[in-house]
């Protein structure tokens, strides 16, 4: 009987040891996982998963200028006496490969604002403007970028050429 008994002891023994290690593998394993947890969440790993989006890969820049040509752009100039024309050639570039694509898909965009930006001025007024044709240039890109801004679009433009002015 004693035997038995201490048969008993000794499996009671194995098993509370079992029981022990297989607790101390469970809370080592618990304690890893929520390690890692915090520190995915202190990384900002899971930002994007959590919100459902992914972060956007780096856009591979062109190492040579992209250049868009509009379309020939026709707008009437204000004027008390004759109405006057201008028809403008402009040109777009960027280093960004999206730039051509995005400019075709915004091209009204595009077009009502040179119509805004022009459609308001005098003859005399385009006149002087083309004086300084840098200037000109630069304030061009910036109503251009704003306007497509508006509709939620990028148009990556780092500069705007004017390639041919006529005004009658």
């Amino acid at each position: 009987m004693k035997t038995a008994k201490s048969e008993l002891k000794r499996q009671a023994g194995a098993a509370n040891k079992m029981v022990v290690v297989l607790l101390s593998a469970i809370i080592l394993l618990l304690v890893l996982a929520m390690g890692g947890a915090a520190w995915a969440f202190t990384s900002g790993k899971l930002d994007g998963l959590l919100s459902g989006e992914t972060e956007p890969e780096p856009v591979q820049m062109s190492e040579k200028p992209l250049f868009k040509p509009l379309n020939k752009f026709v707008v009437s100039l204000a004027n008390d006496r004759v109405q006057h024309y201008m028809m403008l050639e402009l040109t777009l570039v960027s280093h960004h490969p999206d730039m051509p694509a995005q400019a075709d898909s915004m091209e009204s965009v595009i077009r009502n604002a040179l119509l805004k930006h022009f459609s308001s001025q005098s003859q005399q007024s385009v006149r002087e403007e083309m004086q300084d044709i840098e200037a000109l240039q630069e304030v061009l890109r910036g109503t251009l970028v704003a306007a497509a801004e508006g509709y939620g679009q990028e148009l990556p433009v780092e500069k705007v050429l004017i390639t041919n002015v006529v005004i009658q």
